[in-house]
């Protein structure tokens, strides 16, 4: 590219991709600057010879159109989620559709109308049982990755009223993995109109209204625009530097949270479980290690796996694959009661994740505190048309820690650049 690009775009995740294909398609120039040596950002397919595995985004949830269309246009092939799911408590094993009374107790009388609070507070002055609850705790954790005595109950109402909104109680998966979206927008990219820096980590940016310069460990690149869609947790730590500072985006941020999250996949030679638990979906336990779990129904594929998220990843930090392989596989061996020589039997390979130790995520996904459910809004809003915010944690509409609230965050963005243009 012979001339400095229109827009600087720091990160090239699916919001990124999003919007440099957005601004491309309006003949303006983008640099995409990207630390990792892969586009994709938190969605991370492997591919084994027989199935694909997802160590990041898996799941297609409900019909959100942004991502929908995408998905058509790329002619990716979907399977929607079938099977039992069960739930495994002190040793017996239920079903755990039975267990939807029991969250109406709990989640049906959550409100907006009235001042904000954790929902640990929330909780404490619900008339239900002390089982239900402790079911609507692992809820929070496993489900939103979220501290039960930080997370904004109205930020999780909106989370609620998005999901219905698009038939979230439909969930779907991808049948060739995740990246090959990344991949079809990412060859959607005019060459002559935009470049992509891999392996470049954004050290500082340094603005005035409508010049940019961001410093990286391979040079200073300048432009009148940029575009932030960096993980949150990345801009709370201070890892990209402002300058001048950005005080109402800290204050933004200070109300933001990024959950921890380690995932495991546990490869078979074949369903050993079926024998056990007939067209198994997901199983929910009381495993202090890692309480959830899910098999690949209905696509065929002989994997099993495992999150821990919230404290449970905590618990798990600091160790290496083998041992987090280690401790998963003790975690079924407990769970199924199969003895440990027999499982070992089954096992072929495993893959994990620490989304928390990564460098450039330091975090799964995006969650407000209490006080804190406008947030993402005004994380979101633009600097004096020179800086922009995109990514997951900036949408507004409760589909937070969701692919296609990066992507709608992605549109948005691009949309307020080209305004200024």
């Amino acid at each position: 590219m012979n001339r400095k690009p229109d827009v600087l775009i720091v990160g090239a995740g699916i919001a990124g991709l999003t919007a440099a294909r957005d601004l491309c398609l309006m003949g303006l120039k983008v640099t995409l600057l990207e630390a990792r040596d892969r586009i994709g950002g938190r969605i991370l397919t492997h591919h084994t010879p027989e199935f694909p595995v997802e160590l990041g985004a898996e799941f297609v949830h409900g019909r959100p159109p942004d991502l929908w269309h995408l998905l058509q246009e790329a002619k990716m092939p979907l399977a929607e989620l079938e099977g039992i799911s069960w739930y495994h408590e002190r040793g017996t094993w239920a079903r755990a559709d039975g267990m939807m009374p029991e969250f109406g107790e709990v989640f049906g009388a959550m409100a907006d109308k009235q001042p904000d609070q954790s929902f640990q507070q929330y909780l404490e002055t619900v008339d239900a049982g002390e089982e239900a609850k402790d079911h609507a705790l692992r809820f929070i954790e496993g489900f939103h990755a979220a501290d039960p005595q930080r997370v904004s109950v109205h930020w999780l109402v909106r989370s609620n009223q998005a999901e219905e909104e698009i038939q979230g109680d439909r969930q779907y998966r991808t049948v060739t993995g995740y990246d090959t979206l990344v991949q079809f927008i990412a060859g959607q990219l005019p060459k002559e109109n935009c470049e992509l820096r891999l392996n470049t980590v954004v050290e500082e940016v340094r603005w005035t209204s409508g010049s940019i310069i961001v410093k990286t460990n391979a040079g200073e690149f300048e432009s009148p625009r940029v575009l932030i869609t960096v993980p949150i947790a990345l801009l709370k730590s201070g890892t990209i530097r402002f300058s001048p500072e950005l005080p109402h985006k800290q204050k933004a941020l200070a109300y933001l949270e990024m959950g921890p999250v380690v995932r495991v996949i546990l490869c078979f030679g074949a369903k050993f479980w079926e024998g056990r638990l007939k067209d198994l979906s997901f199983m929910f336990t009381d495993d202090e290690q890692f309480p959830t779990w899910w098999a690949s129904h209905p696509l065929p594929f002989p994997i099993l796996t495992g999150w821990a998220a919230g404290s449970y990843a905590r618990k798990l930090s600091g160790l290496d694959h083998n041992q987090i392989i280690e401790c998963a596989l003790q975690s079924l061996e407990r769970i199924l009661g199969i003895h440990h020589a027999e499982l070992r039997q089954h096992f072929k390979a495993g893959f994990t994740h620490d989304w928390q130790a990564d460098p450039f995520s330091q975090g799964a996904y995006s969650y407000a505190v209490a006080g804190g459910s406008n947030a993402p809004q005004e994380l979101a809003a633009p600097v004096a048309d020179t800086l922009f915010f995109a990514g997951e944690a900036t949408d507004p509409n409760g589909h937070n820690g969701t692919v296609h609230g990066a992507i709608s965050s992605g549109h948005r963005a691009a949309r307020e650049i080209l305004a200024t243009v």
